[in-house]
């Protein structure tokens, strides 16, 4: 039988099991601690069958780990629409495009008026499934290391899953993965024209055209023709190389502008603000072809590659997040270890058919 260990954190997670349980009933929550403390030390002394009924509760904890995380790993996510849960029944989830409506006539004389009909569409996207490689803990690796391998293994996972749906997030977003295939248009593609720079793309050779701060007045300006400018709720995410050229360490304008957010925000994943944006930023966010193509995540780097960057309308585009499983093969005989994987179902889309509320920056070339 294998030995029930006292880990920290299975001890931690009967405490915050029990932190749930008390605030639901309105018990003090000072008592959770001595209380999930206690049951931790006795399970030690269980049959595994009991054990195993007190690990479902852990496994759902995971879930929601997995759930919130997904989003606290990449911030931008929790900018976008939220799709309900409860409209993600099947695969594809479809938005309503408004159709033309009536016309507004000053001093109506002809009478009856023409009645008309708006014809409305739709545009959708798919739920996509993610999931991880099944990850092997051996009882020997279980009994002997010095550290807790479980939680190391799972938390790397957890992390390789968020990355992965986030570099697919960004893609949808700017292609069409259900309906009419289209890329975003050319006209939502601005190509950047300041000094040059060593070119950042993996890959790429020579120079490029630098980011610059005014990139977001004309962003700016590109929204507010577009009617697609809503206060509060605009957004820039940007490669690591665009923030250090927008917003170099030695401009006191770049520190006026990371001073304008607050301690909240920072914690959110803000880094600046400026020209009514909120900006984010991560390692990289788009790799484009020479020519303006936007290059899966991971595909192969080339010589003429550019980096991109993008700007966005929150209520422009949409997350949808469906069922996150984690799964847990215990004690499995034929591996003689614990197997563990996780599952998550999400998808996104631009929410108008033509795209408006998105832009991205290109380097030029």
């Amino acid at each position: 039988m294998k030995n029930l260990k006292l880990k920290p954190l299975n001890l931690l997670y009967n405490v915050l099991v029990f932190a749930v349980l008390f605030a639901f009933m309105q018990i003090n929550l000072l008592y959770a601690v001595p209380a999930g403390l206690i049951t931790g030390f006795a399970l030690g002394f269980c049959k595994p069958k009991l054990v195993a009924l007190f690990m479902a509760v852990q496994v759902e904890i995971w879930e929601k780990d997995i759930e919130s995380n997904l989003k606290q790993d990449n911030m931008f996510l929790s900018t976008f629409k939220q799709a309900e849960k409860a409209n993600i029944q099947g695969r594809t989830v479809h938005i309503p495009q408004a159709g033309k409506g009536g016309n507004v006539v000053k001093n109506r004389t002809q009478l009856p008026a023409e009645v008309k009909r708006r014809t409305d569409t739709v545009v959708s996207y798919q739920i996509n499934e993610f999931t991880s490689d099944p990850m092997l803990i051996t009882n020997a690796e279980d009994a002997e290391l010095s550290y807790d391998k479980r939680s190391d293994v799972l938390e790397d996972e957890r992390r390789n899953l968020a990355e992965d749906v986030a570099e697919d997030v960004l893609q949808s977003i700017v292609h069409a993965q259900v309906g009419v295939s289209a890329d975003l248009p050319a006209s939502s593609i601005i190509v950047t024209s300041g000094a040059d720079v060593q070119a950042t793309a993996m890959d790429a050779t020579g120079t490029r055209k630098a980011y610059a701060l005014g990139n977001l007045q004309t962003a700016r300006t590109f929204f507010i023709k577009q009617k697609m400018w809503t206060e509060g709720r605009m957004f820039a995410l940007l490669s690591a190389e665009a923030a250090a050229q927008i917003f170099p360490a030695d401009s006191l304008i770049a520190a006026t502008y990371m001073a304008s957010v607050s301690e909240a925000e920072r914690r959110a994943g803000v880094m600046y603000k400026a020209y009514g944006f909120t900006i984010m930023v991560r390692s990289t966010v788009y790799t484009l072809t020479g020519a303006g193509a936007f290059k899966p995540f991971g595909a192969e780097g080339a010589a003429t590659d550019c980096e991109g960057i993008v700007f966005y309308n929150g209520n422009a585009v949409e997350f949808a997040m469906g069922d996150v499983e984690f799964f847990a093969n215990e004690k499995e005989a034929t591996f003689y270890g614990d197997v563990y994987s996780f599952l998550v179902r999400c998808g996104a889309r631009a929410r108008r058919a033509a795209y408006e509320g998105i832009l991205i920056f290109k380097q030029g070339a």
